[in-house]
């Protein structure tokens, strides 16, 4: 126990002497407790990952108010991303003397930046998921679970996850009902195509 403490004690003061612990007195205080934890969900995210064999991103529903009634998904590795570049980026920016809305700027342009280039690379590796050797008539009726919110309607952009007898299949999906279908939502297939499933939600009728 006390070799831990004194392990601890001996973080905290290079941490110190480096301007690098964070509190919530200031700024640069706040950006860098911001940047820690964002650090801190980085490596723990990888620590899982390799534990749970590469098991893949997990997303999370985000609510969209935009005026055509969108609900989107946002990949969970993308907002700590965000974190990263805004926690950091904010953090440098009071280092090297700009004022704090300057820092916010900075902080939220990284972020912003680090949050797009992330989902856009987790979007192409689900994508590129697909092969051709995959039988893909033989989905229809294979059930799974919503990955991405999928919206009502047949607009695109939501994903599923469909247990295939060889493999677990992760694919871009479409819905026509009158509401988006959330994520961990129970469906089933009714069409398949190379690109795209048409599903329902598991529970629902047959009509």
């Amino acid at each position: 126990m006390e070799t831990c403490l004194r392990i601890l004690s001996s973080i905290m003061d290079l941490l110190r002497a480096a301007d690098l612990l964070p509190d919530f007195s200031s700024a640069r205080g706040i950006f860098c407790a911001i940047a820690w934890i964002a650090t801190l969900l980085t490596l723990g995210s990888m620590v899982l990952s390799f534990f749970m064999d590469f098991g893949g991103d997990a997303d999370v529903d985000v609510a969209s108010d935009t005026p055509d009634g969108a609900t989107g998904a946002v990949s969970v590795r993308a907002v700590v991303g965000f974190l990263l570049g805004l926690g950091w980026g904010g953090y440098i920016a009071v280092q090297m003397g700009l004022g704090v809305l300057s820092a916010i700027l900075v902080g939220l342009g990284l972020g912003l930046f680090l949050f797009f280039i992330i989902a856009g690379l987790m979007r192409l590796i689900y994508s590129l998921k697909s092969d051709g050797s995959l039988n893909y008539a033989e989905l229809v009726g294979a059930t799974g679970s919503v990955y991405v919110t999928i919206p009502p309607h047949g607009e695109p952009g939501g994903q599923v996850q469909v247990s295939h007898p060889s493999r677990l299949v992760t694919m871009e999906a479409i819905q026509f009902g009158d509401v988006p279908l959330p994520a961990q939502t129970r469906i089933i297939v009714v069409q398949a195509s190379t690109t795209c499933l048409t599903v329902r939600p598991l529970n629902s009728s047959n009509s």
